[in-house]
């Protein structure tokens, strides 16, 4: 009960204060966000997310020990750059030295991070919508649940990709090779935590003015993504050798089909057995299907968008990947809660609300029944209910940006007051 007690507060404040546009000043916000997410934390203490617990635990300590992460963990237990990696070596460092309980210091990290989001979301909304943006993404449950509950990268994730969007905005001539150099370096440490932000990278280049700062940020950024790569083997002890399969793992990830959408049909049709998942060929093949119409999708979406707000788009193409992908986790569902936030459109609070039920039920219920095997098809397969909300919710209206629209004082049709 106390962890419905804490959502209903969450979601309440979120709902009233999007209604009646309480725009609160940051110091309250804050406030406001570490308290939900602390008491989130305290409440959710017995609930050991299997990545949280068991992945992530694992990397800290090989990394501390100079093993690499991905060579030294089972298929799919770590699949990216060593950079969150390198984060919770830190934390295993604090739990053996300290005693801080793994579960405790693991979700630390993401709270703070995710207080980092919140300020950068009242930044990309301008100053007009900064308080009202940054108080609903402070009290989205959603976001919450994730740092909180989940102790996800995704704060992380968002932490970088939502400030390479602060950098790039076109105030006049301020925008300088500089922050355009940073931008680069920040989507590719997002990108290093996890793959998924270079989802944003198309939003990002049209948000640039020429082609002469579009090839900068891209230059930055494969060049931090290199600088990275290359200096495994001193960073995590990666083998030299190695190299070539640690990058193939890093390429070849994905999550496991049918969680998520029409996947979750497919495979309720066809069921396989869970352990045969990984390697059963027909949940390969719906995989890579999946992974190809994900593609497509995304790029048809920027290209119908590819006129519109650089923040718009990049709310897109993440919205989009919700709607087609064939492999999903519950955490993805936050990915483009920042921008959606920041530049909202009449729906985007339902479309917050809707996704924080979904949620919801899958960190608080599905984890609390024993049968959860049994419930789970049928909690993948509700789903298809938050998509329609999803794409309600994407700013058809808004596909091509007002030539007396600035950056700072965004215009938001039919947003709510």
């Amino acid at each position: 009960m106390a962890r419905l007690a804490v959502f209903g507060v969450a979601a309440t404040l979120m709902i009233v204060g999007w209604r009646r546009g309480w725009k609160p000043s940051l110091r309250v916000t804050l406030l406001t966000a570490i308290g939900l997410r602390v008491l989130t934390m305290a409440i959710g203490g017995d609930f050991k997310p299997y990545d949280l617990n068991i992945d992530f635990h694992r990397a800290g300590i090989n990394v501390l020990n100079h093993r690499d992460p991905i060579l030294n963990a089972p298929q799919t237990g770590w699949n990216y750059l060593p950079t969150y990696a390198i984060f919770l070596a830190g934390n295993v460092f604090i739990e053996r030295h300290f005693g801080v309980p793994w579960m405790m210091i693991s979700r630390v990290g993401p709270i703070l991070f995710d207080l980092g989001v919140v300020v950068l979301v009242g930044l990309l909304a301008g100053r007009k919508h900064a308080p009202a943006a940054r108080f609903q993404y402070a009290t989205n449950p959603l976001i919450i649940m994730v740092a909180a509950i989940h102790g996800q990268m995704e704060p992380l994730c968002l932490l970088f990709a939502v400030g390479s969007f602060v950098l790039i905005r076109r105030d006049g001539p301020d925008l300088t090779g500089r922050r355009v150099l940073l931008a680069g370096v920040l989507i590719a440490l997002a990108i290093s935590v996890k793959t998924w932000p270079a989802l944003f990278i198309p939003a990002l280049l049209i948000g640039l003015p020429d082609w002469r700062r579009r090839c900068r940020l891209l230059a930055a950024m494969s060049g931090a993504l290199i600088v990275l790569f290359v200096t495994m083997p001193l960073t995590v002890g990666t083998p030299v050798r190695q190299l070539p399969k640690v990058m193939s793992v890093m390429l070849g990830y994905h999550p496991i089909v049918g969680t998520f959408g029409w996947s979750s049909v497919v495979m309720w049709l066809h069921p396989v057995p869970t352990a045969k998942l990984l390697h059963d060929p027909f949940s390969a093949a719906i995989g890579s299907v999946g992974s190809l119409l994900t593609l497509v999708a995304i790029a048809a979406a920027v290209w119908w968008w590819r006129r519109a707000h650089p923040v718009d788009i990049a709310m897109v193409s993440a919205s989009t990947f919700q709607l087609v992908t064939a492999s999903h986790g519950v955490q993805y569902l936050s990915w483009a809660m920042p921008f959606a936030t920041a530049r909202p459109t009449r729906w985007t609070g339902l479309m917050g609300m809707a996704l924080s039920v979904y949620a919801a039920f899958g960190y608080y219920v599905m984890t609390l029944v024993r049968n959860w095997r049994q419930l789970a098809p049928w909690y993948y397969m509700a789903s298809l209910l938050v998509i329609p909300v999803i794409a309600l919710a994407l700013p058809w209206g808004r596909r091509q940006v007002s030539p007396a629209e600035g950056d700072s004082e965004p215009a938001l049709a039919g947003a709510v007051p």
